[in-house]
C-alpha cells in the first residue's frame, strides 16, 4: 500500500495545479479541501495552490455568468413555472446582487444559479466580477487553509501520513463532510 502513496507523489507534482484548476471549475468544494491536504503533506505549494484554485472558480463564475446573460431566457421559456419563481427574484437581484456575487460559492449550489441569476438579470459584469473576486479568494483561502489544517488533525490521530490507507483515510473523511453539509444544505434550502 505504502508504493500506492509514493508513486502519486509524481503524479500529483506534474498534474495538480491542473486537477485544481480543472476541479474548481467542476466541484470546488471537495478539491479545494483536498488540495490544502496535498499541501499539508508537501505535494502541491500553498503559494501556488491558492491562486490556480482562484483562477479556475472565477473561470466557472464568468462562464455561468455570461450563460445567464445569453441563454437563460431562451431556457425558461421552455419553463414557465421556473420562470415564475426566477421571475420574483428580480428585486433581490437589484438589491443584494453584489452580496450574491460575493457569496455564491459559500451557500449550496450558489456557485452556479447565483452567476447564472445576475447574468440572467444583466448586473453589472463589473461589479459581479469584483464582488465575486472577493468572495472566491476568501472561499479558496479558506478552504486550502482547512484542509491543510485537516491534514494536520488527522496527522495527530493516525501518526505520519505515510501509508496509502492514512490518505485514503482523510479523502474519505473530506468527501463524507462535503455530502454531509450539502445534503444538510440541500434540506435548509429546499425545505425537504
Amino acid at each position: 500500500m505504502n508504493h500506492i502513496l509514493q508513486e502519486l507523489i509524481p503524479f500529483v507534482s506534474i498534474y495538480g495545479l491542473w486537477i485544481v484548476f480543472i476541479g474548481m471549475m467542476l466541484e470546488g468544494t471537495t478539491v479545494i479541501f483536498i488540495s490544502g491536504v496535498l499541501c499539508y503533506l508537501g505535494m502541491l505549494s500553498i503559494q501556488e495552490v491558492i491562486p490556480v484554485a482562484i483562477a479556475g472558480a472565477i473561470i466557472s463564475d464568468q462562464f455561468w455568468y455570461f450563460m445567464g446573460k445569453n441563454y437563460a431566457s431562451l431556457l425558461l421559456e421552455k419553463f414557465i413555472s421556473l420562470k415564475k419563481k426566477i421571475n420574483k427574484l428580480a428585486p433581490s437581484v437589484k438589491n443584494r446582487g453584489s452580496l450574491l456575487a460575493f457569496g455564491g460559492r459559500f451557500i449550496y449550489s450558489g456557485a452556479i444559479l447565483f452567476p447564472l441569476i445576475l447574468g440572467m438579470y444583466s448586473y453589472s459584469h463589473k461589479r459581479f466580477t469584483l464582488f465575486d473576486l472577493i468572495g472566491v479568494s476568501l472561499w479558496s483561502t479558506g478552504g486550502v487553509l482547512l484542509g491543510y489544517i485537516l491534514g494536520s488533525g488527522v496527522e495527530e490521530f493516525v501518526g505520519k501520513i505515510e501509508k496509502a490507507w492514512h490518505f485514503l483515510l482523510i479523502i474519505g473523511l473530506i468527501l463524507l463532510a462535503v455530502w454531509l453539509m450539502k445534503t444538510y444544505w440541500r434540506r435548509v434550502a429546499f425545505k425537504v
